[in-house]
């Protein structure tokens, strides 16, 4: 009877760590930061958006499906004359078949407004599911391309420039520090010239809650329109696309029409400006809701709620308990344990690291460990710094090696990819040489 007890005891108790573990967490609003959709009325929502716009009678949908679900939106009578507000980094990125429909959509004679978080860098971009190819499917989605522009710090002369200044850290650095400010950072956009979507507009106010850096985008069909660039900077940060029969609107600011920053300077005129040129014969203001988390596909929030999952799960619960404290003995399990060799415990943790770490940071600590050694034989603290001059005067180190080392270390640490393997050669070549 006292093994009996016992077992139940611990069934229970296994039953509440489970429970402690794996049951879904209610989160507080202030855990996390509120997202640019149409029915939050926080800091980062669109609320005031919609409810601005349904109040001027313009009919305002929101999407919570994917891309491909478009032309199926219920109460979207016209298929063209529309203007789709999708904003970036998505939670739920684009897939590769979305990207055909949403081309053609616009193309038919649509508009799409994409507020993309590049020139600034709003909190609730750096939250959960952060973007991690955020460039490309931007590129996916609009066929522009960007490219990161050289920091003011770099561009002036040595004898103005402080030694100890650092240029600040661009997007993918910001996204590795997760290092917010203390008091956001203030940009605006200006117009760069007369346009009907810019008509008594004088500015556009942005926040960037983290670090960021500016871009610029090339468009390499029809050619792109910029439409307002950052005065302190002069980086571009409105475009016009066209799109066959639609156009795309592109803005590098990602917190322009929050509900902080909708009604700040010139913020809301854009938006009027946008939507009055736009919308043709019936068409509506679309909020893409489903790739900022808020989908019809599934809602983790109704799943749980359903009261038929609770009693399937008192059910296998009173299942499990008379199954634990019956008559039936459980046999011990004979052990399947065999020890993994060194070679395949260093091969599967190379692979790992293979998945989850991008060539450029690789290639960043491969050049940082080399040049580590070399600042330990010096002397000098092993903080990764080059020493490229220590390098060249070396008279058994090829300077064609050097040159090369030089060019894949610009490569890495402006984040493109290169071969790893060369690389890693190269590294040993020149290890070589030095000893």
């Amino acid at each position: 009877m006292k093994d009996r007890l016992l077992t139940l005891a611990l069934a229970l108790g296994a039953f509440v760590a489970f429970y402690i573990v794996m049951a879904p967490k209610l989160s507080t609003p202030e855990e996390q930061p509120t997202r640019p959709i149409s029915v939050e009325a926080g800091p980062n929502g669109y609320l005031g958006l919609a409810r601005w716009l349904e109040a001027e009678r313009v009919p305002v949908l929101s999407l919570r499906e994917r891309f491909t679900k478009l032309n199926e939106l219920p109460g979207l009578e016209a298929s063209t004359g529309n203007l789709l507000v999708s904003t970036a980094p998505h939670i739920y990125p684009i897939r590769d078949t979305e990207v055909a429909p949403l081309r053609a959509w616009v193309r038919q004679g649509n508009t799409m407004l994409l507020v993309a978080g590049l020139s600034d860098t709003p909190d609730w971009s750096m939250g959960e599911g952060v973007d991690t190819e955020f460039l490309e499917h931007l590129q996916d989605m609009t066929a522009l391309s960007f490219t990161q522009m050289p920091n003011e710090a770099s561009e002036q002369s040595d004898d103005t420039q402080d030694a100890d200044d650092e240029p600040p850290p661009s997007w993918s650095d910001a996204v590795d520090a997760q290092m917010k400010l203390v008091e956001p950072q203030k940009f605006e956009m200006k117009p760069a010239a007369a346009h009907p979507l810019l008509t008594g507009v004088s500015k556009v106010r942005a926040l960037s809650e983290y670090p960021t850096a500016k871009w610029d985008g090339w468009f390499n069909e029809t050619g792109a329109m910029e439409l307002a660039h950052d005065p302190v900077s002069g980086a571009p940060v409105l475009w016009l696309l066209p799109a066959g029969q639609g156009q795309i609107i592109v803005s590098a600011y990602g917190s322009i029409l929050t509900n902080k920053l909708l009604a700040e300077d010139g913020n809301a005129q854009l938006l009027a400006n946008i939507v009055r040129w736009s919308l043709r014969d019936g068409g509506k203001v679309i909020v893409d809701d489903a790739h900022q988390g808020m989908v019809a596909f599934y809602d983790p929030e109704a799943f749980f709620g359903d009261s038929r999952l609770h009693v399937t799960l008192w059910w296998l619960l009173g299942l499990w308990l008379l199954f634990v404290v019956g008559s039936q003995r459980l046999r011990p399990a004979p052990s399947r344990w065999s020890p993994v060799d060194i070679t395949g415990f260093v091969r599967a943790s190379g692979g790992f690291m293979a998945r989850v770490m991008r060539p450029a940071t690789a290639g960043q600590q491969m050049i940082a460990n080399f040049f580590n050694d070399a600042r330990k034989r010096l002397g000098l603290p092993a903080d990764g710094a080059p020493v490229w001059e220590w390098l060249r005067a070396q008279p058994a180190v090829s300077t064609q090696d050097v040159e090369r080392l030089q060019a894949w270390h610009a490569k890495v640490h402006q984040g493109r990819r290169v071969d790893l393997s060369q690389l890693h050669n190269l590294l040993v070549r020149l290890r070589a040489a030095l000893t």
